[in-house]
């Protein structure tokens, strides 16, 4: 388990936000390893989003304290946030599609009548569409967790609070 970051009350805003942005975004990023390397681990993919989910909270909060610098940054956060929410939102849409999928095809062969059978073609192409759109979101979240990586985006975050 990671170190808690201490906010320190006789301490500013600006300075608790000095504390306590670093930790939450090195606590976000500690998990690129494996969802960058893994794209079917849901479990550490969602674990990312909601450890960057508190991370954009607490950005949004400080934002006010700090230039625009920061402010671009928290839009990055948001962005990313927003694609891995898109890839969440596949990865729970997929397996209910799946579901209606089998039971579609589980009462088409028990009706005893041809003109019953229900068409699965809408519903498996539905599926196919999800999967395609869950890999080009997954695909742009990996890039931009990436770059962040190239660019040294924390210490951006870093920059863009001590600026101020």
């Amino acid at each position: 388990m990671a170190k808690r970051a201490v906010i320190k009350p006789n301490k500013s805003l600006r300075d608790n936000a000095r504390i306590l942005v670093p930790h939450l975004l090195e606590e976000f990023l500690s998990h690129r390893a494996r969802v960058v390397a893994h794209p079917r681990l849901k479990k550490d993919f969602h674990s990312m989003r909601v450890a960057g989910k508190t991370l954009r909270y607490a950005m949004e909060v400080f934002e006010a304290a700090f230039g625009g610098e920061f402010a671009a940054c928290l839009e990055e956060v948001k962005e990313l946030l927003d694609a891995m929410g898109r890839v969440h939102d596949c990865d729970v849409c997929i397996p209910t599609l799946q579901t209606h999928l089998r039971e579609i095809r589980s009462f088409n062969r028990v009706t005893g009548n041809a003109g019953d059978r229900m068409r699965t073609k809408a519903v498996t192409d539905l599926i196919r569409a999800q999967h395609a759109q869950r890999d080009g979101e997954y695909a742009r979240s990996c890039a931009t967790i990436e770059e962040w990586t190239a660019k040294d985006f924390a210490q951006r975050v870093i920059l863009s609070m001590t600026a101020s």
